[in-house]
């Protein structure tokens, strides 16, 4: 009998064992797993914010603008993501309690909904490149041609809407926007959320792309080489073209007949129209623009625009062709500044029967411009084209005492400095470049 109440006692104790410890319970994991952690995150977005004392400029808006409002709209499970600058950054850039009170409340709202991110974004989701984050403030006059969701009456997709991007990382504990440093990260999550305090504000671009250089004036070579080779381009056309149509044809007219001959310079670099939205492509290119000074191109031995307009004259090989009836050739400086603006799509190899892959997002900040990141980067691919014709990164970038320098793989050539960066506009940023970007063989001399 002992025996048997001993085993009694030993099968109770087992079951009590076992009954204690449920399936939904924390057990230890197995060596190499990862321990399952719940932050504490009891309050919401606006709780805390409202709790911190050098976010009461930032509070200040909330309260007055419609936001809690438009985040109802999502949906009672919506989680949101704030990027707040604190009270210092407010007042520097001029947002002080008394003149948030005498903002138009739509203009409180555009500023809300430009700091603020559907979605919860976890610091830990944060890297040293980008992380690229959709703010809910859109811009009705743009359209872009990454496409994300439906628009149109039934005609199918065409363009996205414009809405302006933060582009996020962490560097050395500093977060970065766009690139910029915005202070030590100070991240606190919420229980529909996250916010991240800012010891800066954030500059919404305003500009384009053309405006922005129009208006730097350091510029003003690498202008008017595309502008006047535009018009040199168009002249010449006109006149050999006089004696085949028996009158000469103004540089309008011209454009109107063969409008992929040359691609204006100004293409990519303006906003386009904005017809009924039903029919409407995207109006807008959004990239990344490596601009040589002025002085890069008297570097690289160019004393005057006339000198490059001369310089083109001489080994170019625009002409009309009769048998073709169409604009033949370009200038040699063409293929220089397209790897300044359009990452030498002019030397891609292109898919005899489908011509060039899709583009592929080249918004890149200074923190992205890194051999690890970029190097294998397809610029192209996709579409019809088979995978083959995909077009890689041609740059190489690499760093030295703390400086950033890029140059043409294989070039040969000596790097060229990237001396400031992140000019950001309504088409991406803009890094300045102090010499000319050459292809291996290109000789100027």
């Amino acid at each position: 009998m002992n025996t048997i109440y001993k085993l009694a006692l030993i099968g109770m104790l087992m079951m009590l064992l076992f009954s204690a410890c449920k399936k939904t319970e924390f057990m230890p994991a197995t060596e190499g797993e990862q321990i399952p952690y719940k932050p504490e995150a009891n309050e919401t977005v606006t709780e805390l914010l409202g709790e911190n004392p050098d976010a009461t400029l930032f509070y200040t808006a909330w309260k007055r603008s419609s936001m809690d409002e438009k985040i109802k709209e999502k949906g009672v499970n919506t989680t949101y993501t704030l990027l707040v600058p604190d009270n210092a950054a407010m007042t520097a850039a001029g947002l002080t309690e008394s003149k948030l009170a005498l903002m138009p409340k739509a203009d409180v709202d555009s500023m809300m909904l430009f700091y603020t991110v559907l979605g919860m974004i976890a610091r830990d989701e944060l890297r040293e490149n980008s992380l690229p984050v959709k703010s809910m403030l859109m811009n009705p006059a743009l359209r872009v041609p990454f496409y994300e969701g439906g628009v149109g009456s039934g005609l199918g997709q065409r363009y996205d809407p414009y809405y302006y991007k933060h582009y996020l990382a962490l560097r050395d504990e500093q977060l970065l926007i766009n690139g910029k440093k915005a202070g030590k990260v100070k991240y606190q999550p919420a229980r529909n959320g996250a916010i991240y305090f800012l010891e800066q504000t954030v500059n919404k671009p305003t500009k384009t792309v053309l405006e922005a250089l129009e208006q730097d004036g350091r510029f003003t070579m690498f202008l008017e080489l595309q502008r006047l080779s535009d018009d040199t381009f168009a002249e010449t056309m006109v006149t050999q073209m006089e004696p085949l149509f028996g009158y000469k044809m103004s540089h309008e007219e011209f454009w109107q007949n063969f409008p992929d001959a040359r691609e204006p310079y100004t293409k990519k670099w303006r906003i386009g129209p904005t017809p009924n939205p039903d029919y409407a492509d995207p109006n807008i290119t959004i990239s990344t623009w490596f601009v040589p000074t002025d002085a890069a191109f008297k570097q690289a031995g160019f004393k005057s625009v006339t000198e490059m307009l001369q310089f083109n004259e001489i080994r170019g090989n625009v002409h009309f062709d009769e048998w073709e009836f169409q604009p033949i050739g370009g200038y040699p400086l063409d293929s220089i500044v397209n790897y300044h603006r359009d990452w030498g799509r002019f030397y891609a190899i292109k898919d005899p029967g489908y011509g060039l892959p899709y583009s592929n997002s080249t918004v890149f900040f200074s923190n992205d411009l890194t051999a690890d990141f970029l190097q294998d980067y397809n610029v192209n691919i996709g579409g019809t084209a088979p995978v083959e014709y995909a077009y890689k990164n041609p740059f190489a970038f690499t760093t030295s005492k703390g400086l950033l320098f890029m140059t043409i793989k294989e070039s040969g050539r000596d790097p060229v400095q990237i001396i400031e960066t992140d000019i950001n506009t309504l088409n991406g940023p803009i890094h300045v470049v102090n010499n000319l970007l050459l292809p291996k063989g290109f000789k100027l001399k």
